[in-house]
């Protein structure tokens, strides 16, 4: 089972407005009253061009989902972050699965090409380029990009598209089941919002009794205890009625669709004016001033909900102004500090949902100080731990989205410490053991991107013990054994570049037989089908690296017929024919290095054709280079079996390929080393003098790219292959006769 319905991909810089809107809109669509949500969507909520750290935890967040909402504009198209999500899941989701909303510029589809057309400038992410067999339905979101209101009629509807192509129902009856649910809710949120106005009504006019009976005894000299007992007790009532209007009103207005944004504001505001009413009689009583710091509290979870972040923000620095000086007024009142830790943090996530990280950071910091003093003086209270813990992750993850990653570290290995404790002092609290595992992977994966891959592993390790536990505790939850899967995966990753391919191939065969289980419990599911084929791929990797070829076939070859069964029941799908082509190129690499040429040349023949099928449009560069692929290893193939004319010709056309894709982009660092490789491949079958000029060319390109940095680790050694092969080569004297 999927964690994620659908993950939102968009530009962080312009939508990150109407990706919030529509999120609310689709995840409450259709909801019954009595659930918080229909659908849950996974959408991050800053800016990841600083934070390429984060990238474990979108991968994971994508692998996840069933679906992906792409937010079209030209800053979505032209950012690599937008570009790199929408390509993970065309490799490993169908791109039927994409559902596109336009919120900036035109979108175009061209009968002739087959594809969205760029008339305008692009507004798709390169990596979509020629991923469309037929035109998808897309939405026009573009006059709700400024201000989308999530209880606007005509935003609703344009929500249900997406809601609907997720519930796999269709839009008429989600919107007609909307209808009744908004109804009730309707009926149910205005009951409650008159039923409560009364009963503040009743408060007010509670306190104001209890302050004239007080008056009249003091005037008439009978200050008897019965009526002070009295005044005090009709006081407590108002209070109480007070409390309860107001915090269970803001609170029950915050997930009621079909209310208008103004008319939350002003029930919220005659609340207020109400409290503000009862607290006037006496502004200088503590639990009054408290009572009106917990409504404003309310009143900004509220705002945030609804996307007010002006009113948000106000509600919160006020409530904060009111328990700072409560604080100042007792200081060794501990709920009276714990107040202030209230009101300081959700200040910062008033900040962060605004975008101010810095300011964010600071509240969240102010917010950890007090509750650890706090907790240190009620070492016992697990609570309180608890929340030093969520603030350290606060902090944590606002210092990873600035690019902070040592300190990033620091908080939450903090947090790790804390909620190893709290798991320690009640092991059977799968709360707590749940935690502990967010807090391990957030470790395992900031140590990765510092290069310290046995402090990840050890992290990593540790967290899969926990998911183990966990599933064993409930085996029935599909969840909780993709996370295991998960778990497994990402050890793999560690152990392979660490180079323990034994320990890889363990991690990975126990993934696989996770992923066969809850694959054969819904065999329906491609998705789960394709996920056996990349386990497949990923052990066929390992198998080969250890010359276990025979099990290195045995393993792309079970993978292609998985992937050949999904392209047979949908030979529309460009995906499901792509993935055959690339497991053919696996199957004739296996067979290439066990020396049996003519199978691999079979192969990658056959791989070939189905690239050349897809790649006929000309401008679909990613398809383009798919072919340009398949060319060079038919070519390697070729030369293997003695060939030379055959691998010559197969070359050359692959070069002729990445000459015009490198041409279309000169910056593109990556066209220009595939240039190198086709012009060295060419070298290997060439009469000396072309040879030597193809040679002498690719190493032109070797140091354009090396001067510009654009060099990785593994190409810097190619340099002196290219020399190597160039020096064998007869002096040019020779080649005059």
């Amino acid at each position: 089972m999927a964690l994620y319905d659908a993950f939102i991909s968009y530009s962080h810089a312009k939508d990150k407005a109407v990706a919030s809107a529509l999120q609310s809109a689709v995840q409450r669509l259709g909801k019954p009253w009595y659930r918080r949500r229909a659908l849950r969507l996974f959408r991050d909520d800053t800016s990841l061009s600083a934070t390429p750290s984060l990238w474990p935890s979108i991968e994971q967040a994508l692998a996840n989902s069933r679906f992906l909402i792409l937010l079209a504009s030209p800053q979505a198209a032209a950012s690599p972050w937008v570009n790199k999500e929408v390509a993970y899941w065309l490799e490993h989701k169908r791109a039927e699965t994409v559902l596109i909303a336009v919120s900036e510029g035109e979108l175009a589809w061209d009968e002739a090409l087959g594809d969205f057309a760029c008339r305008e400038g692009r507004l798709l992410p390169p990596a979509l380029t020629g991923r469309f067999a037929a035109e998808p339905k897309w939405v026009d979101l573009r006059a709700y990009r400024e201000k989308a209101d999530t209880r606007d009629a005509r935003f609703t509807e344009l929500a249900a598209d997406f809601a609907a192509a997720i519930h796999g129902t269709p839009k008429e009856d989600l919107l007609s089941q909307e209808v009744r649910q908004q109804r009730r809710a309707l009926t149910l949120a205005w009951s409650a919002a008159g039923s409560l106005l009364i009963l503040a009504g009743l408060a007010g006019w509670q306190w104001k009794s209890a302050l004239d009976a007080e008056r009249t005894a003091i005037e008439q000299g009978q200050i008897a205890k019965t009526q002070r007992d009295r005044a005090e007790r009709n006081f407590a009532i108002a209070k109480q009625a007070a409390d309860d209007v107001v915090i269970q009103l803001a609170h029950n207005l915050r997930d009621v669709q079909g209310m208008r944004v103004d008319s939350v504001r002003k029930i919220l505001d005659a609340a207020r004016t109400l409290m503000d009413q009862i607290a006037q009689a006496e502004p200088d009583d503590p639990q009054l001033q408290r009572s009106r710091a917990a409504m404003l509290n309310e009143f900004t979870e509220t705002f945030l909900r609804i996307g007010d972040l002006t009113r948000a923000q106000a509600s919160a620095e006020e409530a904060l102004a009111i328990t700072r000086k409560l604080a100042a007024a007792y200081p060794g009142d501990a709920a009276s500090q714990r107040d202030v830790y209230a009101s300081v943090t959700r200040l910062g996530d008033v900040r962060l949902a605004a975008g101010a990280r810095a300011e964010a950071l600071a509240a969240f910091e102010e917010g950890l100080a007090i509750i650890r003093k706090i907790a240190a003086a009620a070492s016992n209270d697990a609570g309180l731990q608890r929340d030093v813990s969520v603030s350290l992750d606060r902090i944590g993850d606002v210092r990873l989205t600035s690019g902070d990653r040592m300190g990033a570290l620091a908080a939450y290995e903090e947090s790790l410490t804390i909620r190893r404790q709290l798991a320690a002092s009640d092991p059977g609290n799968a709360e707590w053991l749940r935690n502990m595992t967010a807090s391990l992977d957030r470790v395992g994966d900031v140590r990765l991107t510092t290069g310290d891959r046995a402090g990840a592993l050890a992290a990593y390790e540790e967290s899969l013990t926990i998911r183990r536990q966990l599933s064993a505790a409930d085996p029935g939850n599909a969840d909780w054994k993709r996370n295991v899967s998960v778990s497994l995966d990402r050890i793999a990753e560690v152990r392979l570049a660490n180079g323990d391919r034994a320990g890889a191939r363990s991690a990975l065969d126990e993934s696989l037989a996770i992923m066969r289980q809850l694959a054969a419990a819904d065999p329906g599911k491609a998705v789960w089908q394709r996920d056996i084929s990349v386990s497949l791929d990923r052990i066929g990797d390992i198998r080969l690296a250890a010359d276990d070829r025979p099990g290195a076939i045995a393993a792309y070859e079970e993978s292609l017929a998985i992937v050949r069964r999904l392209a047979a029941a949908d030979p529309n799908n460009a995906d499901w024919q792509r993935d055959v082509a690339v497991s053919l190129a696996k199957v004739g690499d296996a067979r290439s290095d066990a020396d049996d040429f003519q199978g691999a040349l079979s192969a990658y023949e056959e791989s070939l054709a189905i690239r050349r099928k897809l790649g006929t449009d000309p401008e679909n560069l990613v398809w383009q280079r798919d072919v340009s692929v398949g060319l060079n290893k038919v070519g390697d193939a070729r030369s293997d079996l003695g060939d030379r004319a055959g691998a010559l010709a197969a070359y050359e056309e692959g070069l002729a390929i990445r000459r015009k894709l490198a041409a279309s982009d000169p910056g593109n660092a990556q066209w220009q080393a595939d240039l190198a490789v086709s012009l060295y491949n060419v070298s290997t079958v060439s009469p000396p003098p072309q040879a030597r000029a193809a040679l002498r060319e690719a190493l032109a390109i070797l140091d354009m790219l090396d001067r510009g940095g654009k060099l990785t680790a593994a190409q810097k050694g190619w340099r002196k292959r290219f020399l190597d092969a160039l020096a064998a080569l007869p002096p040019e004297a020779a080649d005059t006769p």
